[in-house]
């Protein structure tokens, strides 16, 4: 997995005129080297391992880390997930690693794991640095490269490169994006194990559901099961829209809190959201608390023939924009309020959005699509916010195929009502 991900980013950094390209967002880090910290989860705004990719395949990927975490490097390679490195450069982590090199007369090692131990030791270049910074001023001095141009994924390591060296750098970002946005086999069989997870995750939300119950029981339920299923759920709730809306359209558009029970002829939103071995799940249904009216039925289907008309168009060589914008000047003209359909097409990864675009591309620039490629796992939110019946949202991940889209999830579009 990680030789194709690493030839697609020398491609990109001959592309760019890059020498490199120092990676320290945790993140980034796990998709070229594997590498992860427990200490990954404080989300520090502050770096705690890296790793240096040079565009030249006789030059080593360079890992840095803590000292005090060379023994993380055996335990991935006994779970099975060994660590892609050819070099690694050391680092202190506060005094955790003066207190893991202070001598220990009372512990002892297995042979294989002392051997494994001396060979990572082998691997480290020079003497251990005071801190991050410091390893790569040493590292990037050593390999000459302040007049070559290095992209950075932390543009703060950057700006001390450049005060401490004079290093010339630039933004990895939109490169990496470009990178990402085709995944590898081994990532999309891990999209597939997620597809599962998702539709386990809808049907366990929606087997909650019904009059008397309140958000905040079934949240607390839905995290739970996430858990259990060994998914990370979306910070300070697994619901990213959750709660109901009360046959009114709300201005705050992604979070409505209700904390009373749900009442017949509520319409809830079931947008359950989490990370998968470090992949989104990003799935989207309606529920109608009680039996929906006809003319709400007829809406909500009318939104799903939208969704299946994009659908339909979603294969490679077409450009995201145009099929929603296709779309949205014939079809959904049937609809109340047509400009109240929202259509976008997103790339998602180890980020919800991450779309093969120059930065900034969250904004109105994002709305002129990319061109869709085979490999790709893409997102597809049809979501109406119609205030005459109320929402109808569906959404759904896809593999991009040679010649389609192929869903990911399985539990069907077809409006909940319980």
């Amino acid at each position: 997995m990680f030789e194709d991900k690493i030839a697609r980013l020398r491609d990109e950094l001959a592309n760019y005129g890059a020498e490199g390209v120092v990676l320290t967002q945790s993140e980034n880090v796990y998709y070229a080297t594997g590498f992860e910290s427990v200490m990954d989860g404080w989300r520090l705004p502050e770096p705690i391992s890296g790793v240096y990719i040079p565009r030249d395949q006789s030059m080593p990927i360079t890992l840095l880390l803590p000292e005090a975490s060379l023994i993380s490097l055996l335990v991935a390679e006994r779970e099975g997930y060994p660590i892609n490195f050819q070099s690694l450069k050391t680092f202190d982590l506060l005094n955790f690693c003066v207190m893991a090199r202070a001598e220990d007369l009372y512990l002892k090692l297995e042979q294989t794991a002392g051997e494994r131990l001396s060979h990572f030791s082998s691997k480290i270049e020079g003497k251990c640095e005071p801190d991050i910074v410091a390893a790569l001023v040493t590292m990037l001095k050593e390999r000459g490269t302040l007049e070559k141009l290095i992209l950075f994924d932390d543009m703060r390591i950057a700006i001390k490169l450049d005060q401490a060296i004079g290093q010339r750098h630039g933004d990895a970002y939109d490169m990496l994006f470009k990178v990402r946005a085709i995944k590898t086999k081994k990532e999309i069989e891990i999209f597939r194990q997620s597809g599962l997870k998702a539709d386990r995750v809808m049907s366990h939300t929606v087997s909650l559901l019904g009059r008397g119950k309140t958000w905040s029981q079934i949240e607390k339920s839905v995290a739970k099961f996430m858990i259990d299923e060994d998914i990370n759920p979306l910070p300070t709730s697994p619901m990213l829209f959750g709660g109901t809306y009360d046959m009114a359209f709300k201005p705050d558009l992604f979070r409505t809190l209700f904390n009373k029970n749900f009442e017949q002829g509520q319409i809830v939103i079931l947008e359950t959201q989490g990370q998968y071995r470090k992949v989104w799940i990003d799935i989207n249904r309606t529920a109608h608390i009680g039996t929906a009216s006809e003319a709400y039925r007829e809406q909500h289907q009318m939104v799903k023939s939208c969704f299946d008309l994009v659908v339909e168009k979603m294969k490679p060589g077409n450009n995201t924009a145009d099929i929603c914008d296709a779309v949205q000047s014939t079809l959904a003209q049937n609809l109340d309020t047509p400009g109240k359909l929202l259509l976008i097409i997103h790339s998602i990864g180890a980020f919800p959005l991450e779309n093969p675009m120059n930065f900034p591309a969250t904004g109105l620039g994002a709305t002129n699509g990319f061109m869709i490629e085979p490999s790709m796992i893409l997102s597809f939110d049809c979501l109406y916010f119609g205030s005459k019946l109320g929402p109808s949202h569906m959404e759904n991940v896809f593999e991009i195929t040679e010649h389609s889209a192929k869903s990911l999830y399985r539990y069907p579009l077809d409006l909940i009502e319980v």
